[in-house]
């Protein structure tokens, strides 16, 4: 199991949420009381509306009895009346503040003071009564008050009710805001951990993204940082970063489809996790590359250690959907502190040391050391350099003469990109070249050569012998390029050369890399009535089962089995011209240089050969300088 990083989250604590519900509840008790109060007003405002009205009663009753001075039917009037339960007494004072007549309901007392104090209409109120005054008259004419005295009981019953109730809502609202509060809580705190899965973990093989691996490198860093001080502890913070890319992963997904291209993916990154150390973190940072960052690391020997067996376990065949699938990958690494002293020079010495292992044939592991970092600045320069020969047109094309073998005529040339430096002269294709590939260009390049080289071969005489043919090499990204095929009969169209007289060259290997589109590719070029022929053939181990189903023309013999002819590597070059001619093909030797090399290849049989016996590569006018007097001569 690997370690990862993610970043820090401060989760809320229950004190916090116990301190939101602390400030619900103040809340709510802040509108209990307001609410409080407005009920106990209410309340003791209803009770003395109802007193108001008993005390108007009283006084339209005994006001006659009162005129007549009767006492005794006032006192009737009283006893005859039916009080409330809180009502506890009911007097009738006359004109001297004299009991006229009074009720008291059993065991209740009204206190004098009271009495005395409502002399004048009104209300008097305490704690635990509240007294009504109101006048006695008749026709207008004054004849004593009534004062009618209640308990209080009824506003506190009532009020105790409604603080029961509110208490009763307020428990039922904070625990509903509790309930709440968690279940949103325990939402957010889930989609913050599936936010927090997804921006540091990579959907399809389940690793950390490259954010989680720039985040390890940073966190080892301010570890290194922090031991600074400690020599033993500052040496066991060296860290190593090695970045994988998958060397074959763009065939796998356009043979076998993308389906296969992920279950490949998600068993690279199993085997991985399992070559690695525990501590190591182990993360896919793009389309197929992946990268570990391996912690601690004594030396360089121990990080190649790891990056051998990577290496070694993705060279093993991985069985996908019913299909055996190839990975391999290539492995560059980069040691912190050693070789960078911040991330970004790190990742980028790891990256030059994946390109240098690219470049060493792939399936292979190399660390960075110094003097990569001078060869990618130049590579760097060259293609700043070479975008701008493009639109400056330093580029041109030169051709190699291709004759007979047997009789010396001239066939054809085969048309090659050369670069004419305003500073730094000529340029070996064989340093542009492979730039022109990796950055792209190779593309544009090859298309601006075949299109020149279809309209030098127009002016070519030919009037009254066999048409000579141009050979134009062709690379891998335009067999891979859909649209190659339609844009090579674009350029015969405009050009007006015959199909005939073209011949495109792909290499073995390049043709071995992925045949199915490989053979597609050829027979739509043949389809078109183009020549085809094999480069470098004897490089590339193809098979004679491939060989037969290639619609091919000829074989060219690579000029590493002909630079030693006659003395060695007459047998391979004897079986290759054996073999084509078996298979109805014409055969064409490049790099003849030495008369010996021409009379065995004579004596061999082979059809055409080029090289610098006979002429170098030569610009356009040098060659149709060679092309009358060759053609006249035969």
């Amino acid at each position: 199991m690997t370690a990862s990083i993610h970043a820090e989250k401060t989760p809320i604590t229950a004190s916090f949420r116990v301190a939101q519900l602390a400030a619900t509840a103040i809340s709510l008790m802040v509108a209990g009381c307001i609410l409080t109060g407005f009920q106990f007003a209410s309340l003791q405002q209803s009770l003395t509306d109802d007193l108001n009205v008993q005390a108007s009663l009283v006084a339209d009753n005994v006001a006659a009895s009162m005129m007549f001075l009767d006492q005794r039917a006032a006192a009737q009037t009283l006893d005859l009346l039916q009080p409330p339960p809180y009502l506890l007494s009911v007097t009738v004072y006359d004109l001297e503040d004299k009991v006229f007549a009074e009720f008291h309901r059993p065991g209740a007392t009204t206190s004098d003071a009271t009495h005395l104090a409502l002399r004048r209409e009104g209300v008097d109120s305490s704690l635990t009564r509240i007294a009504v005054v109101r006048p006695v008259a008749y026709r207008r004419e004054e004849l004593g008050r009534v004062v009618v005295v209640a308990s209080t009981s009824r506003v506190g019953i009532g009020l105790l009710r409604y603080v029961g109730l509110f208490a009763m809502a307020t428990l039922g609202a904070l625990s509903a805001a509790a309930l709440v509060m968690a279940k949103t809580r325990a939402r957010v705190e889930k989609a913050e951990a599936r936010m927090d899965y997804l921006a540091h973990t990579d959907p399809v093989t389940e690793l950390g993204n490259r954010r989680v691996v720039y985040d390890t490198i940073a966190a080892r860093m301010e570890t290194r940082a922090d031991t600074r001080g400690d020599p033993r502890q500052s040496a066991g913070a060296r860290f190593a970063l090695l970045l994988i890319d998958l060397d074959n992963f763009k065939a796998v997904n356009d043979t076998a489809g993308h389906s296969v291209g992920d279950a490949l993916l998600r068993k690279v990154g199993q085997v991985l996790r399992h070559v690695v150390r525990p501590g190591d973190v182990v993360g896919r940072i793009g389309g197929d590359e992946f990268a570990v960052v391996a912690s601690p690391i004594a030396d360089v020997a121990e990080a190649l250690a790891i990056a051998e067996r990577i290496t070694a376990a993705l060279g093993r065949p991985f069985h996908v959907d019913g299909q055996e699938v190839f990975a391999r990958a290539s492995v560059g690494l980069s040691l912190y502190p050693d070789d960078a002293q911040n991330q970004s020079d790190l990742v980028s010495n790891a990256d030059i040391a994946l390109y240098d292992a690219k470049s060493l044939g792939k399936n292979t592991f190399v660390a960075f050391k110094r003097e990569m970092t001078v060869a990618t600045q130049r590579r760097v320069a060259m293609e700043r350099d070479l975008r701008k020969a493009i639109d400056r047109g330093e580029l041109d094309v030169y051709y190699q003469p291709q004759f007979d073998c047997a009789t010396g005529v001239l066939v054809g040339a085969e048309a090659l990109v050369r670069w004419c430096h305003p500073e730094k002269g000529f340029i070996a294709p064989a340093e542009f070249i492979p730039v022109a590939e990796e950055c792209g260009l190779i593309s544009h390049i090859g298309l601006w050569v075949l299109g020149r080289a279809c309209r030098d071969a127009t002016r070519w005489p030919g009037k009254d012998t066999a048409p000579l043919t141009v050979a134009v090499n062709v690379s891998a990204r335009q067999l891979r390029d859909p649209a190659f095929i339609d844009r090579v009969s674009e350029v015969l169209h405009s050009s007006g050369l015959s199909p005939s007289q073209l011949e495109l060259e792909l290499t073995e290997s390049l043709l071995m890399e992925d045949v199915d589109t490989a053979v597609a590719f050829m027979h739509a070029i043949r389809g078109l009535g183009i020549k085809l022929s094999i480069d470098d053939f004897g490089t590339g181990y193809s098979s004679l089962a491939y060989l037969q189903t290639f619609p091919i023309n000829k074989l060219k013999i690579d000029q590493s089995f002909i630079r030693q002819l006659p003395s060695t590597h007459f047998t391979i070059a004897n079986a290759i011209i054996s073999l084509a001619h078996g298979f109805g093909l014409r055969v064409i030797a490049e790099g003849v240089e030495s008369p010996e090399q021409l009379a065995w290849l004579q004596e061999a049989g082979c059809d055409v050969v080029q090289g610098y016996l006979f002429a170098r590569p030569m610009d356009r006018v040098a060659l149709q300088s060679i092309m009358t007097p060759v053609q006249s001569a035969a």
